[in-house]
């Protein structure tokens, strides 16, 4: 009984991985975790959920800060380059 509920659970979970693995864009593990954090604090569903994080002025100055205080100049230009490819345009 425990090993029929345990192997749907974690067919879930290795697919999640894997969808994960395949948004991630590549970016830097510090770029994530602004780009999470900003979604969150901007109320988006994620950091993928475009349609919000491509207009929201919290989530933009959030990821900014962020990058100041945290992350390397690298990570400052592509998360440049990751908002024109996930936006189709530069970050205002």
């Amino acid at each position: 009984m425990k090993l029929s509920i345990f192997l749907p659970l974690a067919a879930f979970l290795s697919m999640t991985a894997a969808e994960i693995a395949i948004i991630n864009d590549g970016a830097s593990p510090c770029l994530n975790r602004c780009l999470t954090e900003a979604a969150v604090v901007a109320g988006c569903i994620s950091q993928y959920d475009t349609a919000c994080t491509c207009t929201s002025p919290a989530f933009r100055d959030t990821v900014q800060v962020c990058l100041k205080d945290a992350c390397t100049a690298e990570d400052a230009e592509e998360a440049l380059e990751l908002h024109e490819e996930r936006c189709g345009t530069p970050p205002s």
